[in-house]
């Protein structure tokens, strides 16, 4: 008895020991993608400004996906630089309440199934760094992180940085950028 005993002790260690075994073989995965960031992004804006606090007055906006008016066309196309918001599920911007100042943070997050990093090209190509009356952006970053982009754009003569926002970025969503452009 203590044989068989022994015996299927010793059957079982070697398959627990097989089942832990190093796999080989072509097992493939999928490529890993930043975790969705939490809220909405309006919530993220004033996360990101609570991050890196300006010195001026201003003020988080939601920026309506679903008007197609003319207005709010220029609205979508002024705030991100895009002219299709079929490619977003939600967009918030923050920018100054008054006065000439250049500074416009814009978060979006990408429609399920969108290329984030697309929608980021298409973002800092198509934005206007000169949309203020006489100031301009001259400092430009687009990050992305999940489904989530950040367009920061400043003008450095406030002793501001885009990259400054890009690194408040990364602390509210918790992680590092998937990229920067």
């Amino acid at each position: 008895m203590k044989k068989f005993i022994c015996l299927c002790l010793v059957l079982t260690m070697a398959l627990s020991m097989a089942a832990c075994g190093k796999k080989t073989g072509t097992e493939t995965t999928a490529p890993t993608t930043a975790p969705s960031v939490e809220g909405t992004m309006e919530e993220l804006v004033n996360k990101i400004i609570e991050n890196r606090p300006v010195e001026f007055t201003g003020g988080s906006m939601v920026i309506d996906l679903t008007d197609t008016s003319e207005d709010g066309q220029w609205a979508l196309k002024s705030y991100t630089g895009l002219e299709d918001a079929s490619v977003l599920t939600d967009a918030a911007v923050y920018e100054p309440m008054m006065g000439s100042l250049a500074f416009s943070l814009v978060a979006v997050r990408v429609a399920p199934g969108g290329d984030s990093k697309a929608v980021a090209e298409s973002m800092k190509s198509g934005i206007d760094p000169r949309k203020w009356i006489c100031v301009e952006a001259d400092d430009l970053l687009v990050a992305g992180y999940g489904d989530v982009v950040m367009l920061i754009m400043v003008s450095t003569t406030g002793g501001m940085t885009a990259q400054s926002f890009v690194d408040a970025f990364q602390t509210a969503v918790g992680g590092s950028c998937d990229f920067v452009i």
